[in-house]
């Protein structure tokens, strides 16, 4: 299946339109008689001008552009995310890496080695049951990611909360 041109796509359009004459109306009923790829096309096209003649576009209010050229040189709001908040969300963040980190380092989750079997899963009747590999399973190495994840969003918090802020701040000040 050829991808259709924006030129043919075009004949289509003033075909539905009404707006095709003599040698290019002839070509087009011709193609359309030929081509099932043609008359799905059409047939989208067709569509998408019910849909488009179905809703009826909204016109803006009479003040609209007068609103909009009058807000342009307005600052625009703060986030929802402001440093105060970023910085009580970083502090739990860390406080929640430094408990892992801890417990990790205590080898609490050392006993949690081992292999997860898949082969208890039920499949539905009538499907050919294959072994299922086992996955092994290491509890440091899940928590270490916890922590890497966390250390990685409290760096993202960071930036967003205090930096961004600050750096915007000082470029600001500087003209």
């Amino acid at each position: 299946m050829k991808k259709i041109s924006q030129e043919i796509d075009e004949l289509l359009v003033a075909y539905l339109e009404g707006a095709l004459a003599g040698e290019k109306l002839q070509k087009v009923e011709t193609g359309l008689s030929t081509s099932e790829e043609l008359r799905n096309r059409l047939e989208v096209l067709k569509l998408i001008q019910q849909s488009l003649e179905r809703n009826t576009l909204l016109h803006p209010s009479d003040n609209f552009t007068q609103r909009v050229m009058g807000n342009l040189d307005k600052v625009p709001s703060a986030s929802m995310l402001t440093p105060k908040n970023g910085l009580i969300l970083l502090a739990g963040i860390l406080v929640a890496m430094g408990i892992g980190a801890s417990l990790v380092d205590t080898g609490l989750f050392n006993e949690l080695n081992g292999m997860l079997s898949l082969n208890p899963i039920k499949l539905p009747t009538g499907v050919s049951t294959p072994t299922l590999p086992a996955i092994p399973l290491s509890g440091k190495l899940i928590v270490n990611s916890i922590i890497a994840l966390n250390l990685g969003l409290a760096f993202l918090l960071l930036d967003r909360t205090i930096l961004k802020p600050f750096f915007n701040r000082r470029s600001r000040m500087q003209f």
